[in-house]
């Protein structure tokens, strides 16, 4: 499968490097009713650590391969415009976050595509009274009222009881730190960069 301009920016013009350390790199992910993190591009569930497998029918290689768009993505910065603000813990936003990444890896300018890598750390901020009913109004999943979901406890409930749940956010965050116990958590960007900064890739860049 041959790449887009934008999947040249996290992929190099010569063969793959093999990283025997960790590589580090910032990415987002889609947060789940049941407080999980999903793929924003692809629907599937991530589990910590991931192996990326190249699903393309036409194809037999290891991921990621130089001439396909295979490999889990990550940019070099958290500053950079693919990743969001600072998002409000809820289902259905979006958080940021820190991965390490090793064994097959191309390296872009802009970011890399691994074969292995984990998520170490998730930023997010709790909502509060003033942004809770933005949020409420953001989430996809306020369905319509004679629809049923079930909650991550188990209970079935109609619309009218799952705006209530959404209303106990802690419930989010403790959802989510037990799906993903080795994540570190901080409630702001600042922080987390301080803690797990950008790491130099020149030496791994094309010259």
């Amino acid at each position: 499968m041959s790449r887009s301009p934008f999947q040249d920016q996290f992929s190099a013009d010569r063969p793959t490097t093999l990283v025997a350390g960790a590589l580090r790199g910032y990415r987002q992910w889609e947060v789940t009713l049941d407080m999980r993190l999903k793929a924003v591009s692809q629907n599937h569930i991530w589990h910590s650590p991931m192996r990326a497998i190249c699903r393309h029918p036409d194809t037999s290689h290891s991921a990621p391969h130089a001439d396909c768009t295979c490999g889990i993505y990550a940019c070099h910065r958290p500053d950079d415009d693919q990743l969001a603000t600072s998002s409000v813990l809820h289902p259905g936003c979006v958080v940021t976050g820190v991965v390490e990444a090793w064994g097959r890896v191309e390296v872009g300018e802009r970011g890399f595509r691994a074969q292995h890598t984990k998520i170490v750390a998730l930023e997010y901020a709790m909502p509060t009274q003033a942004n809770l009913v933005q949020a409420l109004g953001e989430s996809r999943y306020i369905f319509d009222e004679r629809r049923r979901t079930e909650l991550p406890d188990g209970r079935v409930v109609k619309t009218v009881e799952l705006v209530l749940y959404l209303g106990s956010p802690r419930k989010w965050a403790t959802k989510l730190a037990e799906s993903y116990p080795s994540v570190e958590i901080f409630d702001d960007r600042a922080t987390m960069v301080r803690k797990y900064p950008p790491i130099e890739v020149a030496g791994l860049l094309p010259r």
